[in-house]
């Protein structure tokens, strides 16, 4: 069994990367909420920098979503965050966009056109199939 119930994938930019990875923390805008919801402490985490189409991680949820966990991340634009830790070293894959296809996550353009993950959380079989293109197991 699998260490972990599912996963999920946020997203960042060139202008939010560093805050995310410096405060441990992957933010959303408040109306997404609904869709991180079932994410868990535990659950294993990515982010993807669709400017750059690289998926960072890997990352292990620290708490449930919520609102606010830090109100002046990003200058309070993000508002439903949750907070992770970085399990060994940061790793960055690059063809994020047509690695997430292949393993299985459904994708669907934003509004700039731009491909992004059409849902946060995702089943264990998927989240599996992203970490054999990182170099670092998952223990429990």
């Amino acid at each position: 069994m699998l260490p972990f119930a599912k996963g999920f994938i946020m997203l960042c930019n060139g202008d939010t990367e560093e805050e995310c990875i410096r405060l441990n923390l992957f933010g959303d805008k408040a109306q997404k909420m609904k869709d991180l919801d079932e994410i868990q402490p535990g659950d294993i985490g990515f982010l993807l920098n669709f400017d750059k189409d690289e998926l960072l991680g890997i990352f292990r949820a620290g708490t449930k979503a919520r609102f606010n966990i830090d109100p002046k991340a990003w200058k309070g634009r993000f508002a439903a965050q949750v907070r992770v830790e970085l399990i060994g070293e940061l790793q960055r894959i690059k063809d994020a966009t047509f690695i997430l296809t292949q393993t299985g996550v459904g994708m669907a353009p934003m509004a700039t056109g731009v491909p992004a993950p059409a849902f946060p959380v995702h089943p264990p079989e998927v989240i599996e199939k992203i970490l054999a293109h990182f170099g670092e197991p998952v223990k429990e």
